[in-house]
């Protein structure tokens, strides 16, 4: 049947500070919706005076009893803020904390449509609130039209309250159930007349940015003598970072250069290189030069994006297959989870005994992120105690053991009788490792310095679930 969205639940990590040591493990500590300072913290004067980045990590839980998985799922902030903070969003990991964060973590976003699209373009421009959001080729761009403009809201209804439209106006309403939530005529007020509302005229797709490479391009032929090749750029631009590969001959051994991701190329018998990654251009200077009548050449991938100030134009692989307007359109880079499902891994065992744990039946409610380790007592029974749950109980191995988590009243996983082979002996071990039927984001709120107050704050995110 799959999952319904009354069955993901959204929880805060096990710690939740401005400290290295913020996030970690998921809690049990749902966030409601549409609730305020629900995640972040309700931000100050002196820190909107000063400036503050601040981040939180939450986790989309999939809570469907049958065991069914949360499939393709994606999560993507469609809406910006309407204050003079922005937010960001990015994959995290079962128990990473923000002391781990760092280049490798891509925060992605959404910002308005900056320019009407024609169905059957392959470009589009985005209007986001800075240009450090993390934008690359052969990622997944939704765009989403279902913005309702110049409605007419009751009054007293707020920024982001839950409204129904009643026939001439919305009013503060929620919807009958989660499934139905944001799913017209039920929505999401975003104030200034405007409603975020699933409706039948307007339109959302997923693409792909493009990426597309160039092998073998010609920039310059080796005399035998010449050392100082200038002048010559790519055919298509911008280039992607770490991408171009140099390829030239001397003494009629091939080499190949690199670029290093902030413009420089080296390799061998290289003095000087360069690249030039928005126009293209590569100079190089050679301590021996090319042979004779022998190419240069380059192998590149062009980038998909180029930003003007904080307007983001991007390349898709597909074509656009609706018309878009400015006014009603919102675009933004996703975060790809995948499946949230559990799993088991890292099976190790001491002693000549088997296991099987292809039998072991995990639970979207009782399974954590842990390590368990069963400690034999005897031939038959055994002790299990997990890295971080502690003791959980004792079983042997002629019966079904199903531990029970006490924070949900459900089993953490159930080993059944035949899953256990061969001979075990006081003292053997079995560890193996459980993952949750949950997937971490974390956010980013970055507030510049000198930002003005502003009450009815708060962002869009969508969690799209097949």
């Amino acid at each position: 049947m799959g999952v319904s969205k009354s069955e993901i639940e959204f929880d805060k990590s096990a710690t939740v500070t401005d400290t290295a040591a913020n996030g970690g493990r998921k809690s049990y500590n749902a966030i409601p919706n549409r609730t305020k300072y629900a995640l972040f913290a309700r931000v100050t004067r002196p820190e909107r005076m000063a400036g503050i980045t601040r981040l939180r990590k939450e986790f989309i839980w999939n809570k469907n009893t049958s065991l069914e998985i949360a499939g393709s799922v994606m999560a993507y902030l469609l809406y910006p803020s309407p204050a003079g903070d922005r937010f960001y969003i990015a994959a995290g990991t079962q128990s990473d904390v923000q002391g781990d964060i760092d280049n490798t973590y891509k925060f992605v976003g959404g910002g308005a449509l900056n320019s009407a699209i024609t169905a059957g373009g392959q470009s589009v421009s985005i209007m986001f609130k800075n240009n450090d959001y993390a934008i690359d080729n052969n990622k997944t761009l939704v765009i989403n039209s279902h913005f309702l403009t110049g409605q007419t809201i009751d009054t007293g209804v707020k920024a982001f309250e839950a409204v129904y439209d009643n026939g001439s106006k919305w009013i503060r309403q929620d919807a009958p159930n989660a499934d139905a939530e944001d799913i017209y005529p039920y929505g999401t007020n975003l104030g200034g007349n405007k409603v975020f509302s699933f409706n039948t005229n307007g339109k959302d797709e997923t693409l792909t940015t493009q990426n597309v490479s160039y092998t073998n391009e010609v920039l310059y032929v080796g005399t035998g003598s010449q050392t100082v090749f200038t002048g010559q750029a790519v055919d298509h631009t911008p280039v992607k970072a770490n991408s171009a590969s140099v390829k030239y001959t001397i003494a009629a051994q091939p080499y190949t250069a690199t670029d290093n991701g902030s413009g420089v190329i080296t390799g061998t018998s290289i003095s000087s290189g360069t690249i030039n990654y928005e126009t293209g251009a590569v100079d190089i200077t050679f301590s021996t030069a090319p042979d004779n009548s022998t190419n240069i050449t380059i192998d590149y991938t062009e980038r998909c994006y180029s930003w003007s100030g904080n307007v983001c134009t991007i390349k898709t692989v597909e074509q656009f297959a609706n018309d878009y307007a400015t006014s009603n359109t919102y675009c933004a880079l996703a975060v790809m989870i995948g499946d949230i499902k559990t799993s088991l891994s890292n099976k190790s065992i001491s002693g000549i005994g088997t296991f099987d744990e292809t039998k072991v039946i995990l639970d979207n409610v009782g399974t954590v992120d842990d390590t368990w380790t069963l400690t034999f007592t005897s031939a038959t029974a055994f002790n299990c105690v997990g890295t971080l749950e502690g003791s959980v109980g004792s079983g042997v191995i002629s019966s079904s053991f199903a531990p029970t988590n006490a924070n949900v009243g459900v089993k953490y996983f159930q080993i059944p009788a035949n899953a256990w082979g061969g001979t075990w002996a006081t003292g053997n071990t079995l560890q193996f490792k459980t993952h949750p039927a949950a997937a971490a984001l974390w956010l980013k709120e970055v507030v510049p310095a000198g930002t003005g107050a502003y009450s009815e704050n708060g962002t869009l995110m969508v969690v799209y679930v097949e």
